[in-house]
């Protein structure tokens, strides 16, 4: 061995370790600072332009009014961090405030700017902004933002804005009919806030508000993760498009404990995304701009051969499904697991397998979704396994169909397991009859469908009124039930757990990919797997 080769080698690791800096920035800052906690730099992007390996960021309380381009990063065994100053809350805005208002005419008053504004916000109030009349910009067509609100100046209102693109013109009309002079008005002007260049970089407890986005790309995302990124802790809301993105072409981004509500469009993206982990995050009323939900809308979408792992997420009140994995069909599996999804809708699911292969579906609890529960859709090989699906309207709680599309197959999936209760939708199960050649091998069986006081009804080219003549009729459901599942009751999720005596304890079968039920309890605690996502039990692990 080389050794002075190696203690040179060394040296250098334990010098780069030991030179690792802190630096600090504050609204109240100067770029031509030192970064230090007593002279910190104004501006996250000055810190960012000087970062190396191991250097930690904290930013101070306050408003930053800029747009991020981490161009330097980590590495695996040093990322770069960045973090709000402990007991301080940092937000990063994409609006600016804008002043000098004249009046145009009655109520509406006008402002000369720039750039097609998506957002408006009076005195720091995210909820509600202004509406925006007519459409975003010349990205969306009809098929994509469906129900404009008016159309140009003429449609404004008490309440509202329009951008006028001929004349660079800005127009408000507030609730009250006041004067925007005698407010502080927010306006957003930046297309994204944080944009990592660099891989490695962590981000942990800061806030993100608006974005302008929409005027510049169809699908932009206000946060955008690079390879081996970790979000954390971050609190998105209010942007006008996507909150956060996983990273296009990306790999090992992670969003975690992470608050995603009340955008645009969308909570999280995942464009091309791959081994990303969407764990432990709240994913609340996104689309708030009313984009088509058969588009591109909702809580969480993957797209185009992404694939990783979606976990103990709580997706609730979002426009459109709850969790849309699109063409995710490169090969590499997709987990979809123990979250609780509930109270979306109307459109489409809420999990919704689109030209996806290979994911795996189980312990959600899936409650009070308009449309459908799970939607597998000209997809291959899923399994959807003890998922407890509650209070289903509109179509299905379980629809494996999607077909026929183009040289698409619907082959190989299996439904195990799973309770499906108390839905109002057409059918408690839908499956397409298969063909032959697209459509093979589809089954589901070892499940318990139960409606209150009514019969379930299930399709295959025809419907079935009764859970024997679908057993007779399709050979599927053979061992399955229909039994009153006598829910624990409770808050939450815990109220979907089983109480004494269910008729559907240790009617399960096993599955070795289900070793553990949603609360992180063992299965089976009886002789055979219980159904539905709560493996009944005294213990109570995980706390949700």
């Amino acid at each position: 061995m080389n050794w002075p080769h190696v203690l040179i080698a060394l040296s250098f690791v334990f010098s780069s370790i030991s030179q690792a800096a802190t630096y600090y920035v504050s609204p109240d800052g100067s770029d031509s600072a030192a970064g230090s906690l007593a002279a910190p730099f104004k501006t996250i992007q000055k810190a960012m332009n000087v970062v190396n390996p191991g250097d930690v960021v904290m930013l101070r309380g306050g408003a930053y009014r800029e747009t991020v381009s981490a161009n330097r990063g980590g590495n695996a065994a040093n990322p770069v961090t960045v973090q709000a100053y402990p007991g301080e809350v940092p937000v990063i805005k994409g609006s600016d405030i804008v002043t000098d208002w004249t009046l145009y005419n009655g109520s509406t008053w006008k402002k000369a700017m720039g750039i097609n504004v998506q957002q408006v916000f009076v005195d720091f109030n995210d909820t509600p902004g202004l509406q925006q009349i007519g459409m975003p910009s010349g990205m969306f067509n009809a098929f994509k933002y469906p129900n404009p609100v008016g159309s140009d100046l003429s449609s404004i209102k008490p309440g509202s804005f329009y951008y006028d693109k001929n004349d660079k013109m800005l127009y408000v009309w507030l609730a009250d009919g006041s004067d925007p002079n005698k407010h502080l008005m927010e306006v957003s002007v930046r297309m994204r806030l944080f944009f990592m260049n660099s891989d490695y970089i962590h981000m942990k407890g800061i806030k993100f508000r608006h974005t302008n986005g929409a005027t510049y790309a169809e699908q932009a995302a206000a946060v955008e993760l690079s390879s081996y990124s970790v979000a954390d802790g971050l609190d998105i809301q209010y942007t006008d498009f996507t909150g956060l993105g996983m990273g296009y072409l990306r790999t090992g981004a992670r969003a975690i404990n992470c608050t995603v509500s009340n955008n645009g469009d969308s909570g999280i993206t995942g464009p091309g995304s791959y081994n990303f982990v969407i764990a432990n995050n709240k994913i609340f009323r996104n689309n708030t701009r009313n984009f088509n939900p058969l588009w591109h809308a909702g809580g969480i979408k993957a797209t185009t051969k992404a694939y990783g792992v979606i976990e103990n997420n709580e997706v609730a009140f979002n426009n459109g499904s709850g969790i849309w994995c699109d063409y995710c069909n490169g090969g590499q599996p997709i987990i979809i697991r123990n979250n609780y999804i509930h109270d979306n809708g109307p459109k489409d699911s809420a999990i919704f397998l689109e030209v996806t292969n290979n994911a795996s579906v189980y312990n959600n609890v899936i409650a009070n979704n308009t449309r459908r529960g799970i939607y597998v859709a000209a997809s291959n090989n899923s399994r959807i396994y003890n998922n407890t699906i509650v209070g289903t309207k509109g179509q299905a709680a379980i629809d494996v169909h999607g077909m026929p599309r183009g040289k698409e197959t619907l082959k190989d999936n299996e439904v195990r397991n799973n309770l499906i209760i108390g839905s109002t939708s057409n059918y408690d199960i839908s499956m397409i009859p298969a063909d032959g050649v697209n459509i093979v091998n589809n089954t589901s069986d070892y499940n318990n469908i139960y409606r209150d006081g009514g019969a379930v009804i299930m399709w295959s080219g025809v419907s079935y009124n009764s859970l024997d003549t679908w057993k007779q009729k399709t050979n599927q459901d053979v061992h399955s039930l229909s039994v009153d599942p006598k829910f624990a009751g409770g808050e939450g999720v815990r109220a979907y757990g089983l109480g004494p005596g269910s008729g559907v304890i240790d009617k399960g079968v096993r599955l070795e990919q289900v070793a553990k039920d949603y609360l992180d309890n063992a299965r089976p605690q009886g002789g055979l797997y219980d159904m539905g996502a709560l493996e009944q039990s005294g213990k109570q692990q995980r706390q949700r």
